[in-house]
């Protein structure tokens, strides 16, 4: 799909809380992202805000977010389909409506993107505090160059 350019129209949703220590990495890609030209850069707090962008056409979605309890903390999860984000038994997240939940429920409006991608930054702690542990710094800026390299294609 492209937008109104005529250009695919390409949305990064970083979702997270800045003040709840390593939930902030959604938030901090999105700051190593800022200069991104042709890539809208959404920051969210909760995925249910992701339903008031989720209108219109995208070609790609794709989505950063801190993950708890999956593996060692600043490791970097992909997921390239809500398949298999729903398939992970023990997916946890800091948000009372799991990212999975709110795609379920774009789909059922009819508004789901082409395509989503999803990073999610395993966290090491969520306590209350700004900053970032070194690990999910270093992570974020691993994803931050991995979505650079995604969309200059």
């Amino acid at each position: 799909m492209r937008g109104s350019s005529g250009k695919p129209r390409v949305i990064v949703a970083c979702i997270g809380n800045r003040f709840r220590g390593d939930d902030g990495a959604g938030h901090r890609v999105a700051e190593l992202l800022a200069d991104v030209e042709g890539v809208e850069i959404v920051r969210a707090q909760t995925p249910v805000e992701l339903l008031n962008i989720l209108a219109g056409d995208i070609s790609l979605l794709v989505v950063v977010d801190a993950v708890e309890s999956l593996s060692e903390p600043g490791a970097i999860h992909v997921f390239d389909s809500m398949d298999k984000i729903s398939s992970v038994p023990f997916w946890r997240s800091t948000h009372t409506l799991t990212l999975p939940e709110v795609v379920g429920v774009a789909e059922s409006l009819g508004s789901l993107p082409e395509k989503i991608l999803v990073f999610g930054i395993e966290g090491e702690s969520f306590e209350e505090g700004v900053g970032l542990s070194e690990r999910v710094e270093r992570a974020c800026r691993r994803v931050a160059l991995e979505i650079r390299r995604l969309v200059d294609c």
